[in-house]
């Protein structure tokens, strides 16, 4: 072999070798490269392991604690496995057996339960699927199901996962507040009193059949309207405004309404209304019931006239009274002077018998005067709420007793303390003027008792004046009250006395009764509100 050649053999080999170097560099560089992208992806593994179990676990623990029932089940009902709540729903352990949601779907819903399968595979999910299924124990439950179709790598359907909720209950209470709901329509429609609910603008919802009788107007003639625009008569329409009318605690208010219906009629409503809101507090409107007072209001009406024309006549009376007692009293005045002179004139003329005579006169003209004082004084005697005031009736009575004349052999007793009570000084006056007067008039005793006493009755006070003397027989009880009608007639007893006790009782709101026993005495009861 020449020299040539070895040079070059020579030459080849050290390119040889420079590049296996070079290739041994470029290998031992990739095979750090794979070393290190094998590290990382050892690691990436690593973390992906960890984040599937976490997932895994997540799932489980979304599975095991959701509040719902949850289901697996492949594509012919098999299930495959269940959560507790579902176990606890459907009274199934799918540890025990292998089942079929089928088994447990009432007879009647096979085909909807077959059409739902369907539709599932179809369009991958299915939702407010409800159905009905038999438990363990034989109870039946209205459930509720959204489901949706498990798919594989290959993106083929091969199971389904599904949340079964029990609405039982909540089919249960909507039966019921449908029930509740016909049965308070049937009240509202069938009750006597016109009831609207209206919206914030005033514009009619919903009325009864009692609205609709009240107004005259068909419901499509109401709803949709403003009731303020075709029933408040015009005078009504300026000064009516339910929210400024007075509230009441609860939020309600109540007003006076004069309206035409569709007859133009005039009627009067007295009309409640309470505001309308949402579970948020939020207003929608009001709510308002009227009853139709129209033959109240007219009754009212004629009453304010009656009371008028009576108020007028009761001055009118009052006046004639006043009058007829002047003209009445002149005569007798004449009467009663001119037999006076006749006296005179003729004393020491005139026998026992004629002067018995002119006493006769004299004292028939007293007693006619005294019977035309108590007709005006009963005629004149009304309510004047205005002279109410505080009285003390321990004070009034004392005056009284000094007033009268109280003769020596009558004793007046007061048990008790006498209250303040509200009423007309003047009248109550008399009240006690006339029965203790009386007391004194008719007690035939050599020692005479009165005793007065009051007690509390809550309201009102009763109050007696009790004496031992003649007595009453029970048959002029209520006659006495009467005017005109004395027991006794003599020229002190007018017969109006107790007429005037009674009207004074009675204009300060009580009421006067009597036990009486002849010859032993009489207690008169009469109350006095406070």
């Amino acid at each position: 072999m020449s020299q040539n050649e070895i040079d070059i053999l020579k030459r080849a080999l050290s390119r040889e070798k420079m590049a296996r170097k070079q290739a041994e560099k470029i290998l031992e560089e990739k095979s750090a490269d794979l070393y290190k992208l094998t590290q990382e992806l050892k690691s990436s593994n690593q973390q992906l392991e960890k984040l599937i179990y976490e997932k895994n676990s997540q799932l489980q623990g979304v599975f095991e604690n959701i509040v719902d029932a949850y289901v697996i089940m492949d594509l012919q009902g098999k299930v495959l496995k269940m959560n507790d709540s579902a176990i606890e729903l459907l009274e199934q352990n799918n540890e025990e057996k292998e089942f079929s949601l089928l088994e447990l779907v009432k007879d009647n819903d096979l085909d909807h339960v077959a059409n739902g399968f369907n539709k599932l595979i179809t369009k991958g999910s299915i939702t407010n699927f409800q159905i009905h299924v038999h438990t363990k124990s034989g109870k039946t439950r209205l459930v509720h199901i959204n489901a949706s179709i498990i798919k594989n790598e290959e993106g083929k359907p091969v199971a389904a996962q599904g949340i079964v909720r029990d609405i039982t209950l909540d089919a249960a209470y909507q039966k019921a507040v449908e029930a509740e709901r016909i049965k308070y329509r049937s009240i509202i429609d069938n009750m006597n009193i016109g009831l609207v609910e209206v919206n914030s603008n005033d514009e009619i919802q919903l009325v009864n059949r009692r609205f609709i009788e009240m107004t005259g107007y068909q419901e499509e003639e109401l709803i949709g309207r403003n009731g303020k625009d075709f029933l408040l008569i015009d005078a009504e329409k300026k000064i009516f405004n339910p929210d400024e009318t007075e509230l009441i605690d609860d939020g309600s208010y109540t007003y006076e309404l004069k309206i035409k219906n569709k007859n133009q009629e005039t009627k009067y409503w007295l009309s409640s209304g309470i505001k309308n809101v949402d579970v948020k507090g939020n207003q929608l409107g009001s709510i308002r019931i009227h009853l139709d007072i129209t033959d109240f209001k007219n009754l009212q009406l004629q009453k304010e006239d009656l009371v008028k024309s009576l108020e007028k006549s009761n001055n009118e009376l009052k006046e004639y009274a006043h009058i007829v007692s002047h003209d009445l009293k002149s005569p007798l005045r004449s009467i009663n002077a001119l037999v006076s002179w006749l006296r005179e004139d003729n004393k020491g003329i005139l026998n026992d018998s004629s002067i018995q005579n002119i006493e006769l006169i004299e004292s028939t003209l007293e007693k006619m005067e005294s019977l035309i004082s108590g007709i005006l004084e009963y005629s004149v005697l009304d309510k004047n709420v205005e002279a109410f005031k505080k009285v003390n009736l321990e004070s009034l009575i004392s005056e009284v007793i000094e007033m009268i004349y109280v003769p020596d052999h009558i004793q007046i007793k007061i048990n008790n303390k006498f209250p303040i009570i509200n009423g007309d000084k003047i009248k109550l006056q008399q009240l006690f003027q006339n029965l203790i007067a009386n007391a004194i008039k008719y007690n035939d005793k050599d020692l005479g008792t009165i005793t007065l006493s009051c007690k509390d009755q809550g309201s009102f006070y009763e109050f007696a004046v009790k004496d031992n003397g003649i007595g009453i027989e029970e048959q002029y009880h209520q006659k006495i009250f009467k005017i005109f009608h004395a027991l006794h007639h003599s020229k002190d007893s007018s017969g109006i006395g107790l007429s005037i006790v009674k009207k004074i009782v009675n204009l300060h709101g009580g009421e006067i009764w009597l036990d009486s026993i002849p010859n032993q005495g009489t207690t008169f009861y009469f109350t006095l509100k406070k």
